[in-house]
């Protein structure tokens, strides 16, 4: 079993992407979760619309997505469009996808953060109303019944919270948590690098595989919160995580990774 996740970086082919997942599930019956992201996306829609992103960075220093309700409910157009999006090019490929929103039927159960203590120019600060929230609980009988039924499943945030709300939780952690309740082979992280990087300016500088324990050296930025996801991953019994690449460079990406490419974590 492969958990997939599709960065929402700028760049991303989920063409290539969803193409090849189409073609393993055809070819190799293999079952699939695929979790999308559309953070670049997201943005763009914001600033159409007159929004400004706001990012918030918190004491450990992970960057996020201040989320109102207003951008919540951007954030399931946007989100929910591109999971929809990959679904349909799996399906015109000759695969069988469908595409949900993670807070339908409670499939992922997530716990509001409340008030958050951020970092802004250096100083600690309280805020309120941040709508973002931590996983509490995957419903991984459902998500099992329905990769048994002969489908690809495309997920994207929102979480569901035990109060019938929705909060905004990090794609990133959804895959993690997944390829962890689902006891899953591989979990890959596609994004718009090589892998994980010795120095962030120079792609030659890929690192082919790397303990966790010295992984966090070379976290910089939102690759914090991806060495976060696979630590966990790895410490919950996932056979392998890999980052790899999702830029439009290969035909069969997905194939690319498995086969060696970009960066394993172990």
């Amino acid at each position: 079993m492969l958990v997939l996740k599709f960065g929402g970086g700028v760049g991303i082919d989920f063409d290539s992407l969803s193409k090849n997942a189409a073609k393993l599930q055809k070819e190799f019956g293999e079952k699939i979760v695929i979790v999308v992201g559309a953070n670049a996306k997201l943005s763009q829609t914001q600033k159409e619309r007159g929004i400004e992103p706001k990012m918030i960075t918190s004491e450990r220093g992970e960057k996020s997505r201040f989320t109102d309700e207003v951008t919540l409910e951007l954030l399931k157009e946007v989100y929910g469009g591109v999971a929809d999006e990959v679904a349909k090019i799996v399906n015109a490929e000759g695969g069988d996808a469908i595409a949900m929103l993670v807070s339908k039927d409670d499939l992922v159960i997530a716990k509001q953060h409340g008030r958050m203590r951020i970092l802004e120019d250096g100083k600690v600060k309280v805020i309120d109303g941040d709508l973002t929230g931590s996983i509490q609980k995957v419903d991984a009988a459902a998500i099992q019944k329905i990769l048994n039924s002969g489908k690809i499943l495309v997920l994207a945030p929102p979480a569901a919270t035990e109060n019938s709300g929705e909060v905004n939780v990090d794609g990133d952690k959804i895959a993690s948590k997944i390829s962890v309740e689902l006891k899953a082979d591989k979990l890959i992280f596609f994004s718009n690098t090589g892998g994980l990087l010795k120095n962030v300016n120079d792609e030659t500088s890929l690192i082919s595989e790397i303990p966790t324990w010295q992984a966090d050296e070379f976290a910089i930025g939102r690759m914090k919160k991806k060495i976060l996801a696979a630590k966990r991953a790895i410490k919950g019994g996932v056979g392998e995580v890999i980052f790899a690449d999702g830029r439009q460079l290969f035909v069969n990406p997905i194939e690319v990774a498995v086969k060696g490419g970009g960066t394993r974590i172990f």
